[in-house]
């Protein structure tokens, strides 16, 4: 029986939950509860808990704070549910998604969701229980692995199961380096996401979208580039079966689809022994093109002219005739380059700006609309609710 700690500030919610599913018929055993996060390190410090469902807002300790102490503590061992009563919160949303397990909107759950959830719990605490990995902190798991890309600090005992020698990467391996494109870079520095949430969410990302085609081992450089171990051979019957190129390609494609992130990557050769991933690691840095944070010139004076331009009305054909090129061809070259199309870049960085005259100033909603070039506050709420998960005024006031 897996245990469940329930983390929710109402306690009607709480009972709801309670009386909703037959929780011993899942495996689960109802172990305890707590009104915040910081009631439930209480009880994470005293019993064994294999399952948190918590809500994502609450007074002290929210769910974003809780989930990452959860994760530096117990990175393997404890799967997480989320549960808000915001909808349509699509960055949030998915940061919590990836970091945890699953998210669930408390307004419209029902039993068959929430059994879906505990279900995907268990087949995993099932799985982590089959595999020896080291009871160690996330932090110093990840050091160790760092410490597998340098010949003078390789280490002389294989803690992994996936470097044994009848684990996945002992048949051969190579290796991919990712990096965020510096734009995507500034979005985060910028952001209000603390302690790199976002950074941490692709890293999840790539480790559920990898796990399931190959597998292998992800981990960090400083936050400022992941580095995934991947065998050579992909699992049978599995997407990864396509190139290495077109593999990373789909996944920069579904980073930047969830997480509205642009990434740079390069890739090793193959390897016969995990012994050469130092080599495999120098191949991968080498790769990367000296401008790998530069855009080209036809890009840079889009940008430029979007940044002197930002408070007017602008259109794809501005932009090319201040170039001057086509319209269809900086169109093409701007989704290629940039990872997203020219007009979610405009309607991106409006609101972002948006943003900042709701933080700063008292202008009504309709007047910084107007400052913006949006004839239509509604249009205007509309796209900034779509983008930030909350009306203007909601994120004004919250």
């Amino acid at each position: 029986m897996w245990n469940l700690l329930v983390v929710e500030d109402e306690p009607i919610v709480r009972m709801g939950l309670r009386y909703m599913v037959d929780w011993e018929a899942q495996g689960v055993c109802w172990k305890a509860e707590a009104a915040n996060g910081e009631e439930a390190v209480k009880v994470l410090e005293s019993e064994e808990i294999h399952i948190v469902m918590t809500d994502i807002r609450m007074p002290g300790m929210d769910g974003i704070e809780l989930g990452r102490y959860i994760r530096s503590h117990w990175p393997q061992h404890i799967q997480m549910i989320y549960l808000s009563s915001y909808d349509d919160f699509p960055y949030v949303k998915e940061a919590i998604r990836l970091n945890a397990l699953d998210y669930l909107h408390k307004p419209t759950m029902d039993e068959e969701e929430v059994k879906g959830a505990l279900q995907k719990a268990v087949k995993l605490l099932e799985q982590n229980t089959s595999r020896t990995l080291p009871a160690w902190p996330e932090e110093e798991r990840n050091a160790w692995l760092i410490s597998l890309l340098d010949t003078y600090t390789y280490p002389r005992e294989m803690l992994v199961p996936e470097l044994a020698p009848e684990g996945s990467l002992s048949q051969g391996l190579w290796l991919a380096a990712i990096r965020l494109r510096g734009d995507a870079a500034d979005q985060i520095a910028a952001g209000e996401a603390k302690d790199h949430l976002k950074f941490i969410s692709i890293r999840y990302l790539i480790e559920e979208y990898v796990g399931r085609d190959f597998g292998g081992l992800v981990f960090h450089r400083g936050r400022r580039e992941i580095i995934w171990l991947a065998p050579a051979v992909p699992k049978s019957g599995a997407g990864g079966r396509c190139g290495r190129e077109q593999y990373l390609e789909r996944l920069r494609s579904k980073i930047f689809e969830l997480l509205n992130a642009s990434i740079v990557y390069s890739f090793s050769s193959v390897y016969g022994d995990p012994q050469h991933i130092p080599e495999a690691y120098l191949e991968a840095e080498l790769k990367f093109p000296v401008n790998q944070q530069s855009d080209s010139l036809h890009i840079r004076l889009a940008k430029e002219y979007v940044d002197g331009h930002l408070l007017e009305d602008i259109t794809l054909q501005k932009v090319a005739d201040s170039i001057p090129i086509s319209p269809g061809y900086l169109s093409r070259i701007f989704l290629r380059e940039v990872g997203e199309s020219f007009s979610e870049y405009v309607i991106r960085n409006k609101i972002i700006h948006a943003q900042k005259l709701l933080r700063e100033t008292n202008k009504k909603v309709y007047e910084i609309a107007e400052i913006l070039s949006y004839t239509n506050p509604h249009y205007f709420s509309k796209l900034f609710k779509e983008r930030v998960g909350m009306t203007p005024l909601e994120y004004r006031n919250r």
